[in-house]
């Protein structure tokens, strides 16, 4: 991928009266072709500063978006980061909810890249960036996929999605944390 070919434009909502105990402070990160107005595709991403969002394991359970089990697997309880992450001390949490990419780009790694590029460009030194990474499909979370096999030697295709989602992530630079869910720090 041409360093020049695609742009990332970002967009974010904040509440003038804004209650962090009940809204997530989300951000949409918008990746285009250079020179065109068409859309290659976008991610979400949530951010989280410790020590200011008074409870965010409670926020965002009101709020969850696509986060999934990242906030139960990051914040205890209570709303303290877990002690794996609480040593790292970051000043900034940055959640990624999900990525997509047009069909044009998707299977080349591009929505990968271009979202660990948004997430380099919202981060500030010590900020740690999270991300769950599994297939989103569009039906709801308690219906099963389409292509779900009865016969149990037959592995589901999102098994396998996840394993190559997972290698990718790392080769990225993130880490299993726990769950399934992986971290990276930038310094």
């Amino acid at each position: 991928m041409a360093d020049d070919r695609l742009v990332i434009s970002y967009e974010s909502r904040h509440f003038a009266d804004v209650d962090w105990s009940l809204k997530a402070d989300r951000w949409k990160a918008h990746f285009y072709e250079n020179g065109a107005d068409r859309k290659a595709g976008g991610a979400e991403i949530t951010r989280v500063v410790p020590g200011v969002t008074p409870n965010p394991r409670a926020a965002l359970e009101v709020d969850p978006g696509l986060l999934d089990r990242i906030p139960r697997v990051i914040f205890t309880e209570d709303g303290d980061l877990v002690p794996a992450l609480a040593e790292l001390r970051p000043p900034l949490l940055l959640l990624l909810e999900s990525v997509h990419v047009t069909d044009e780009w998707r299977g080349k790694g591009v929505g990968m890249s271009l979202a660990v590029a948004a997430l380099r460009r919202l981060a500030v030194p010590g900020t740690v960036a999270v991300c769950y990474p599994a297939p989103i499909h569009d039906h709801g979370p308690d219906e099963p996929c389409s292509y779900e096999s009865a016969d149990p030697e037959i592995r589901r295709p999102d098994e396998e999605a996840v394993a190559k989602l997972r290698r990718a992530w790392e080769q990225h630079g993130f880490s299993h944390l726990d769950q399934g869910v992986y971290t990276m720090a930038f310094a």
